[in-house]
């Protein structure tokens, strides 16, 4: 049976991810409705980085509001060779995600760089790899859900994902970037963390509150919160889902699987002949064996067939993206044999 308590621990894990109100006391207007107070909340905060649960506390950006582009990648390496490759690529900061997953292909990576510069860095990527194969690049076409927030019991409808931008963004002032910089690393657990930063940026704190809440309401930030492992609460089994579907039956089929509180990314995006999946769903799950009666839930659900389960064997990077940082490394390549 579950305790008031663990109830408000739950609602209040799940508030956490989903970003803190833009205020001076933002864990005061959290706690409230939950029945604590502001100090219990943050002493579970600082107990969630301590237990490793909680991995980052910052802002999560969108790319293209910043004048970024980013793509998921993929290609096929031996796996005698796989780990001395990841190793080659993972300091390019424009790499967030780096995993083999099984089957074929078997790498695979996200690219994020400014725009216009995707290409050419994945380029860059491959003769690092020293990948027989092509790299392929497969952006998202239509974005279904992104919402990485575990702990959620049920979702009564998907929301439609945000909108995304089709012109080019407004550059932003140095003295902007700056903010951005410091908010995609980690913020000071405290009452007052805006205050913090408003400090060391030397803003008015409300001035910086100001410029933060316009940011949101135009989509440069998708929420100022904590990044959880979802390793740590649980939830062992991921896996990313593909299915072939047809254009006139893809966005009915993306609507249904993004309803699901297990779902955290679901996207369209282009095919290839030796991959001809234009849907991808990632879903969590405490065990490889409900993550399979989960799959076959939700493809049922969709009227989806032939579908596949990518799962994760090796983990080689899972960072986020990096903003206004330094030019990206020289990458070496594979040692001549």
């Amino acid at each position: 049976m579950t305790t008031s308590a663990e109830t408000a621990d739950k609602q209040l894990l799940v508030a956490l991810q989903k970003g803190l109100p833009l205020e001076p006391r933002p864990f005061a207007r959290l706690s409230a409705p939950l029945g604590l107070t502001e100090a219990a909340v943050l002493e579970k905060v600082h107990a969630l980085f301590a237990s490793g649960v909680a991995r980052r506390f910052g802002a999560v950006f969108d790319a293209r509001s910043l004048g970024y582009e980013s793509t998921l990648c993929a290609t096929d390496l031996p796996t005698t060779t796989m780990e001395a490759a990841a190793r080659r690529i993972v300091s390019h900061p424009g790499i967030t995600h780096c995993y083999e997953r099984d089957g074929h292909p078997n790498l695979w990576f996200t690219m994020t760089a400014p725009a216009g510069e995707v290409a050419r860095e994945i380029e860059r990527v491959a003769a690092a790899l020293g990948a027989a194969q092509a790299v392929w690049s497969l952006p998202a076409l239509r974005l279904f859900k992104i919402e990485a927030v575990f702990g959620k019991e049920s979702e009564a409808a998907a929301r439609p994902a945000a909108a995304r931008a089709t012109t080019p963004a407004a550059p932003l002032t140095e003295r902007e970037q700056q903010v951005v910089r410091r908010l995609q690393a980690d913020l000071a657990v405290t009452e007052n963390p805006f205050g913090t930063i408003a400090a060391e940026l030397a803003y008015d704190s409300a001035e910086l509150l100001a410029l933060l809440q316009r940011w949101q309401q135009s989509g440069i930030i998708r929420r100022i919160g904590l990044v959880l492992r979802h390793r740590q609460l649980g939830l062992s089994a991921n896996s990313m889902c593909v299915w072939p579907v047809p254009p006139e039956r893809i966005e009915a089929a993306g609507t249904s699987l993004a309803r699901s509180p297990h779902v955290s990314h679901c996207y369209e995006r282009p095919c290839f002949a030796a991959f001809p999946y234009n849907l991808y769903a990632m879903i969590h799950a405490p065990s490889r064996e409900a993550a399979v009666a989960l799959f076959e839930q939700l493809q049922g659900d969709a009227g989806l067939t032939n579908g596949r389960m990518l799962w994760s064997m090796r983990e080689f990077k899972k960072a986020s993206p990096i903003f206004f940082g330094a030019p990206p490394p020289t990458l070496e390549g594979p040692t001549p044999a």
